[in-house]
């Protein structure tokens, strides 16, 4: 059975189990990281020395990184369906899921902290501005590729769109200003309407560090699923 390592809320762990519930993968996850703590501890830097989640154990194969995560496993039970069959078609994907690590995650992981990761009295108006741009013109380009097809890869969901889900529902759910997106929105409800989106990503995360500590620790019991 295929183990993961991460809380359930943590942006990286949600796009792996995305794709597991995508898949239809059994699975056992372990809480680990954020208030589950654990990530110091000798058994878990056996599994991962940089002490970070998302850690998968797939018969005895440990592996790392979330989008390289994503990769293996649609390799595995999803090629010629989220792993797109031609050469070209998977490399399109593949450079989208690097784009997201480039370009999209960090002013949106900095913006979400910035504004749900920090109390409301300390929070910096400027700094939540200029994020917000910097997230909203990253976005903006993707307006131009979905304007193209359905999919960040082509006409149909590949692995291409996984790695964006947390930050599509958190980037909606967010009280910010975003401009005129109707592609990324289309995008957006195409995604959200798949079952394994709703159970994985759309997590309530509250609005201030409390509401979202409290929410963290209902995923206390682990998971186990398929």
């Amino acid at each position: 059975m295929l183990e993961i390592w991460g809380r359930r809320n943590a942006s990286n762990v949600m796009p792996v189990m995305w794709a597991v519930g995508e898949l239809g993968i059994e699975y056992v996850r372990h809480d680990v990281g954020g208030s589950f703590g654990g990530l110091d501890t000798p058994a878990f830097l056996a599994l991962n020395p940089n002490g970070t989640i998302p850690v998968i154990e797939d018969d005895g194969f440990v592996l790392w990184e979330s989008n390289t995560i994503v990769r293996f496993l649609c390799r595995r039970h999803g090629h010629g369906t989220l792993r797109p069959e031609s050469d070209q078609a998977c490399a399109v994907a593949d450079q989208w899921m690097e784009w997201f690590k480039s370009t999209a995650y960090r002013p949106y992981i900095d913006l979400f902290w910035a504004i749900i990761r920090t109390e409301p009295a300390r929070r910096d108006r400027q700094r939540i501005a200029a994020l917000t741009e910097t997230l909203n013109g990253a976005l903006g380009r993707l307006e131009g590729r979905l304007a193209e097809s359905d999919y960040l890869a082509g006409d149909t969901f590949t692995m291409a769109d996984i790695p964006y889900g947390p930050l599509l529902y958190r980037y909606f759910t967010l009280d910010i200003e975003r401009p005129r997106l109707p592609k990324l929105a289309e995008w957006y409800e195409r995604l959200s309407g798949r079952p394994a989106f709703q159970d994985h990503v759309m997590l309530p995360f509250g609005t201030d560090p409390e509401a979202w500590l409290r929410l963290e620790r209902q995923g206390a019991a682990g998971g186990v699923g398929r």
